[in-house]
């Protein structure tokens, strides 16, 4: 065993190995173990033969650093992508991108100037963050300089692109922690600006109706902070197919040798969007008498996955499995020997727009009213190198609110100067409670750690003592309070009246610990009321809450079992695709085209009404049904907004207001018909529209649908247009990367999610630009999906499940690539090995 310098290894005979291009087999780097020293202490890494790292230490700096050294060693590159989009610095590696689309992303990101709130994060952390950070970096820093030394190399990206990563800092880690958060506060921001366009296109009242928030009535706590009956969640119960099928298979065999490079690389822009699903249930419901969590967290889809799994012990002090972000070493997900937590996002109202009043200031420079008061306005030049072409240098400014927007973001102008007030970038922000989570032992010490963190999460808990376990649920994060509501809905003033108070007490942020039905879940729904006050004093939390629907799904699944819950029925609600608002839709539309007609221009109506009719409410791939359905929904859906704010500015609103909320206006407008939608004015009879706009939409679904798949009625299906395209940013490269194009399954409101569906707007470009942009299919690609599908169940220990939508590396030489994505595809889950015996 070597200090810092070197890695042995010992491997297994059924090894996983790196193939090089001449079909050589280079030092392996999968399924055995290795021993490395880091701050003194020995480091045992194994791998399992599903592509896990299990780590094992005797300190925890030094665990940390073996924890890190995996994940750079299975996701260096993607690591490094986060840390470059956080940075602004994706077209050094990437070129400027079509329509200079990268290096927009570059000038966004260096706005927003996040890298100076990691660095300020971190000096600020607790003494055990940074320690562990250190750690990490040392872990992940020993593995580049391991990786540069073997015939190998770095990985395969590196490689392609033809550069080396710099040195990972421990400030890279917060930083990478900062971006997911970031990543979902845009759609908050990007919502506010589009509130405020529609509202001046068309007015308050339709900016309030077609971005609609979630509804008081299915909140998860009351005004006065109690826990609501779950009984206000049950939907009618729908078919429960498919089952999840657990499944221990051989390890799969190694990709095959080298593969011709076929084009430019090339950099998708990643969806925007926020959902994702967590529930527990206690052991008086399940079958091992203990309780079980699911947790299927939701991320813009990317090749590998979006999160990283693995498994930390640190020997006298903890034992810990779970999901984190690949770049951050915090488990927000996980579980110990005596405690597991599931988390989704809370979708926080953490973010602010100001606008602005400037001055020219003495020296060039400028100054911005502030209460009253003029303050000076700093500045700071970029350069920005981009692949292949010039630098470009740009000047950024900031407020005391924040970072000035338009200097990274064209097209502000007529919102006025925008500066950027985040969470991230207040001192009251931090990361510690990671840290401390693995070691609690209770719900009082979890809980104590949860609140020790700044994006807003719901982190629901268990506990395995007693007869039967316990459940609790933890909201936590900085949620700001403001003078005024308006900043809730908008882009505000910066001159005063609209300034942050204070932020959202942990005595004010929801909380239950054992609840009488011995259930919990979140799925992003609304968590508290409008008129919320647990303390006497009202508190903001949100507005732009997800719809109650998939909660509703999961909660009818849970009551409605008919036999104690097992592993396998948690695995399986993750599968569910059974719409919640599909069966009442279809039935206003079949209701609608029975007093209009059908349209008589549409060969394919009777058909397709025909099927919409016999449809059962799945949205499951090989369904005839579905297609109709999600096509008649999103056409009529563009032609109610755009009719009412114009094409152009619908272009805008489509992917950047989260669909869910335009489905709930949807469903408004059709429930209540009115001016202006639907073409209703004065002396128009509003059913009569409303049913003649549902019949017109029908004709064009079912165009776009016949291009698309054929003319024959019986052979269209769900999946035959909404389709599962693994998105490697070098798939274009190097054929290597590319897993392929399947049927997806699932949509927006379905448990097991089809997507966020943010290119949707492609549905209403001309005919050459929509041809060019994927068509249909290009408009309803998977955006979004589970990124992993984790069971936690401590009974026994070794009884949790998993599966990862692609596989642990990035790295196509190695075999644990790809080898979950089959398994993810046909909802299949794997066991997942927690003590020393178990792990294979």
């Amino acid at each position: 065993m070597r200090r810092m310098t070197g890695v042995a290894f010992l491997l297994s005979a059924a090894a996983c190995s790196v193939v090089q291009d001449g079909g050589k087999v280079d030092e392996p780097t999968g399924e055995g173990q290795m021993a490395l020293e880091l701050n003194g202490y020995g480091v045992t890494l194994q791998v399992d033969d599903r592509g896990m790292s299990h780590v094992t230490a005797g300190d925890e700096v030094a665990g940390y650093g073996g924890l890190c050294y995996a994940m750079a060693r299975d996701r260096l590159f993607q690591m490094d992508v986060v840390r470059r989009s956080a940075q602004g610095r994706l077209a050094e590696i990437y070129g400027p991108g079509e329509g200079d689309s990268i290096l927009g992303q570059d000038l966004l990101a260096r706005a927003q100037n996040l890298p100076a709130f990691a660095a300020a994060r971190y000096a600020a952390a607790a003494a055990r963050t940074k320690r562990v950070l250190q750690g990490c970096a040392a872990g992940v820093n020993q593995y580049i300089s391991d990786a540069k030394a073997s015939t190998g190399g770095l990985p395969l990206e590196f490689q392609t692109l033809g550069y080396q990563p710099a040195p990972w800092t421990p400030e890279d880690s917060v930083l990478a922690y900062i971006y997911v958060g970031v990543t979902f506060d845009t759609l908050t921001w990007f919502t506010k600006l589009e509130r405020a366009a529609v509202a001046s296109i068309a007015g308050t009242e339709v900016a309030t109706t077609l971005i609609k928030e979630a509804p008081d009535n299915v909140s998860m706590f009351d005004a006065q902070g109690n826990l609501n009956p779950i009984s206000q969640f049950l939907v009618p119960p729908g078919p429960t197919a498919p089952s999840a099928t657990i499944v221990n298979p051989p390890p799969p065999t190694c990709l095959d040798g080298a593969r011709r490079l076929t084009e430019q690389a090339r950099r998708m822009a990643p969806a925007s969007g926020r959902a994702s699903n967590a529930w527990a249930v206690d052991g008086h419901l399940t079958s091992t008498g203990k309780p079980l969590l699911a947790s299927d967290p939701h991320f813009p889809h990317s090749t590998p996955s979006a999160v990283y799994v693995a498994h930390l012990k640190v020997n006298g002090l903890y034992d810990v499995a779970g999901w984190m972000v690949p770049g951050f070493p915090g488990f927000i997900s996980g579980h110990t020997e005596h405690i597991a937590w599931v988390p989704t996002y809370s979708l926080y109202d953490s973010v602010d727009l100001y606008v602005e009043t400037l001055r020219g200031a003495s020296g060039g420079g400028q100054e911005v009213r502030v209460n009253g008061q003029w303050r000076p306005v700093t500045r700071r030049v970029e350069t920005i190198r981009v692949k292949g072409q010039a630098d470009v240098q740009r000047t950024f400014r900031a407020t005391p609110h924040g970072p000035i927007l338009n200097d990274g973001l064209d097209g502000l102008e007529s919102f006025g100067t925008l500066a950027l007030k985040s969470t991230a970038g207040q001192p009251e922000w931090k990361v510690d409670g990671y840290f401390e989570m693995p070691a609690a032992l209770s719900w009082t010490q979890f809980r104590t750690a949860a609140l020790k963190q700044s994006i807003g999460w719901n982190f629901i808990f268990a506990d395995y003592a007693g007869e039967h376990g316990h459940i609790g649920y933890q909201n936590s994060g900085l949620a700001p309070q403001r003078q005024s509501p308006l900043n809730a809905l908008y882009p505000v003033p910066g001159s005063g009246g609209h300034e942050w108070t204070g932020y959202a007490t942990s005595a004010e942020l929801p909380s239950v610990y054992d609840p009488p039905s011995h259930i919990l879940m979140t799925a992003n729904h609304r968590i508290v009321p409008r008129n919320y006050a647990p303390q006497g004093r009202p508190v903001h939390l949100a507005n732009y809450w997800d719809m109650p629907w998939r909660a509703q799904r999961i909660a009818t699944r849970l009551t409605t079992a008919t036999g104690p819950i097992t592993p396998q029925d948690m695995a399986s609600i993750q599968l569910d695709t059974q719409t919640t608002i599909g069966l009442p839709l279809r039935d206003s539309y079949l209701a609608a085209l029975g007093r209009a007609g059908l349209p008589a221009d549409d060969p394919s109506a009777t058909a397709s009404a025909a099927a919409l009719a016999a449809w059962d409410g799945n949205a499951a791939a090989s369904s005839q049904g579905a297609a109709v359905y999600e096509m008649l929904t999103l056409i009529l859906l563009r032609n109610t907004v755009r009719d009412v704010i114009g094409p152009d500015e619908y272009g805008f609103f489509a992917p950047n207001v989260f669909l869910t909320n335009q489905l709930n206006g949807l469903i408004d407008v059709l429930a209540t018909p009115r001016a202006p939608y639907f073409g209703i004015v004065a002396g128009v009879d509003p059913g009569a529209a409303r049913d003649q706009a549902v019949r017109a939409a029908l004709a064009q679904a079912d165009a776009m649908l016949r291009d698309a798949l054929g003319s024959d009625v019986s052979a269209w299906t769900w999946g035959g247009i909404h389709q599962l395209k693994y998105n490697h940013p070098l798939a274009g490269e190097d054929a290597r990367f590319d897993i392929g194009t399947f049927p997806a399954t699932g949509d927006v409101e379905t448990v097991n999610i089809g997507g966020w569906f943010a290119k949707v707007g492609i549905l209403d470009l001309p005919p050459g630009d929509f041809e060019a942009a994927g068509g249909v299919r290009g408009a309803l690609d998977q955006d979004s999906l589970s990124a992993t599908r984790l069971i936690w169940n401590l009974a026994p220990l070794d009884g949790s499940l998993g599966v990862m939508s692609t596989g642990m590396s990035g790295d196509p030489r190695t075999c644990h690539y790809a080898d979950h994505a089959e398994a993810w595809r046909a909802g299949q889950i794997f066991p997942i090995p927690f003590t020393s015996a178990a792990i294979p």
